[in-house]
């Protein structure tokens, strides 16, 4: 079997991390990157050792048809832009999450891709985390009976810097509850086999960057919030959202109640320095 080839489409810390987990994978090689940033090119060819092609231009990648499967991980706002220019291509497509940064977008994306004879996949790692992938198995297979509550609390660090600061706004990212929380309205989606019927949300940004200027303009992101989302199944879920809880020993902690028991789990916080999750059961007793 012949290696698939990978291009990245930006070069920053998802574009790194897409690389590191290529390079684990038997039959898989990143043979080309484009981006736009210097900095970020310079720190890529310090952590990678192999001969890869470097690209200013994805346009030019393109050209040069050279690759199996491009990956996107490019700023929010440019997602569109990119793939609308990769379709043309016919390849595979990983881009990273969010898809687009609004529905109007997402509907378009839709539209004109309906034929599209390849893959185009969204980048959502929570589903796959082993934690996470045990904890929504046996809600599955029915361990806690009929699902009734879900309920996803992420209490965290601020966003982190990026390339001229572009995540400090939601008209490029979409908003904290697109940018972030897409995992976790994935998730609910996933785990619960229903579609929403109703939202009901509160955010606010109380804390993080509000001293902060850029070009004389305020970041406009929230930083904590709360979100209730009602299913067509009947199920119910919520997030609890903190982005200055960076003290926190588990950054992620899923619990979900069915009518015969409960589960819970956890994702640790790479800041506080605790390696191990958890997953525990309990089972109502009978009556």
């Amino acid at each position: 079997m012949k290696k698939i080839r990978y291009a990245i489409i930006g070069a920053g810390t998802m574009g790194l991390e897409h690389i590191q987990n290529i390079s684990l994978i038997k039959n898989a090689e990143v043979v080309a990157i484009s981006d736009t940033h210097n900095k970020s090119i310079i720190k890529i060819k310090k952590k990678i050792k192999k001969k890869i092609i470097f690209f200013k231009n994805y346009k030019d990648l393109i050209k040069k048809n050279i690759v199996d499967v491009y990956i996107i991980s490019t700023p929010n706002f440019t997602h569109l832009r990119i793939l609308i220019d990769l379709l043309k291509t016919k390849k595979h497509i990983l881009v990273e999450k969010p898809l687009t940064i609004n529905t109007k977008e997402c509907f378009k994306l839709k539209k004109i891709t309906k034929n599209y004879p390849s893959i185009i996949w969204t980048a959502m790692e929570y589903r796959y985390m082993p934690p996470v992938s045990k904890f929504i198995k046996k809600i599955h297979n029915k361990r806690i009976g009929k699902l009734k509550m879900l309920s996803i609390r992420e209490h965290r660090f601020p966003f982190l810097k990026k390339v001229k600061n572009w995540n400090r706004f939601s008209k490029n990212t979409g908003g904290t509850f697109v940018e972030k929380c897409c995992h976790f309205f994935d998730l609910m989606r996933l785990i619960v086999q229903s579609e929403p019927i109703s939202v009901y949300a509160s955010g606010k940004q109380d804390v993080n960057h509000i001293y902060e200027r850029y070009r004389g303009k305020r970041p406009d992101i929230i930083d904590n919030g709360f979100v209730i989302v009602n299913f067509k199944n009947g199920a119910r879920c919520m997030l609890d959202l903190c982005m200055f809880a960076e003290n926190s020993d588990m950054q992620e902690e899923l619990s979900a109640v069915g009518d015969k028991g409960k589960i819970e789990t956890s994702v640790p916080s790479s800041q506080s320095g605790k390696k191990s999750s958890y997953i525990r059961i309990g089972i109502r007793k009978k009556k």
